[in-house]
């Protein structure tokens, strides 16, 4: 059997609301492309692991961080392509892997989005650093990071080679690890959401973060990403927040969060347009955003 073209890793807990549209696109956009897919789930408590051997994955269920995740997945793939996706990610356009691919020139072994959205530019911090619901590798060349590294496991510590995403935000150290190899990587155009002509929603007490402009973003934190203009994914952004049976209003006591309702209308209001084939998406694709924080 040849190898597959492509693997596709998604990292996934508790992900059942968004899991199904995020395989289902996944293996929509990719056919005629030999695809490899694989679901690395953390334990979920939901529907996650059978949603995904449903839709034909195979699933690794294990217990890890993120860069823990992320490295497993990587060293699964054969492939000369790989994608690492959250599952919150929907795959849009059924030629976003002929596209990004056309990105991995020569020397370049990465094409991921920019770090800096929540909706109404909130992290400025991530300008220039890739994020990591989305990185398309040329894996042999991305590779080339791999570092070794020692985990104790028993009474001795045993060598491992891995990719270090155990930096600031998993993957914000990507573009200087790339660059002691002589690699580059090409940064993904962000676009907000649209924005209404009235408030879509309203906080009944005032949050600890708040903008008045995230009441009038019709997916709210939610980002879509492109190439040249194409709009390629989308990204949810704290999907599982939704998924939770409390119903409070405010964040939780001491931390600096959003309103778990606006999260989980914005989200809810992504999946009814995405499913009744009416999506919203961006007219505003210029790239001159300037990320400030909240």
């Amino acid at each position: 059997m040849s190898t597959p073209e492509l693997f596709v890793g998604v990292t996934s807990w508790n992900s059942e609301l968004f899991l199904p549209h995020c395989l289902e696109a996944l293996q929509a956009t990719t056919r005629g492309t030999p695809t490899r897919l694989c679901v690395l789930d953390n334990g979920s408590t939901d529907r996650s692991v059978a949603i995904a051997r449903d839709r034909g994955a195979e699933v690794v269920v294990r217990r890890c961080s993120q860069p823990d995740a992320l490295n497993t997945l990587l060293r699964r793939s054969r492939s000369p392509f790989t994608l690492l996706i959250h599952a919150d990610v929907i795959l849009l356009d059924p030629h976003w892997f002929p596209l990004c691919r056309s990105r991995l020139t020569d020397g370049v072994a990465l094409v991921s989005p920019q770090d800096i959205g929540c909706g109404p530019l909130t992290r400025p911090f991530g300008a220039g650093m890739p994020e990591s619901s989305f990185l398309l590798m040329h894996t042999e060349r991305f590779r080339r990071c791999l570092r070794l590294h020692w985990r104790r496991r028993g009474r001795w510590p045993r060598p491992h080679y891995a990719i270090d995403f155990h930096g600031p935000h998993i993957t914000h150290h990507l573009p200087d690890e790339l660059r002691r190899q002589r690699l580059s990587w090409v940064p993904m155009e962000v676009y907000v959401s649209n924005r209404a002509s009235a408030p879509l929603f309203t906080p009944s007490s005032p949050p600890t973060v708040w903008s008045d402009e995230l009441s009038y973003l019709r997916y709210g934190l939610g980002n879509f990403y492109g190439l040249d203009g194409t709009i390629t994914h989308y990204h949810n952004w704290y999907d599982r927040i939704t998924a939770r049976e409390k119903t409070e209003t405010a964040s939780t006591p001491g931390r600096k969060d959003f309103p778990v309702d606006f999260i989980r209308s914005y989200t809810h209001r992504l999946l009814e347009d995405y499913s009744a084939g009416r999506l919203d998406l961006p007219t505003d694709l210029s790239t001159t955003r300037t990320p400030r924080a909240l």
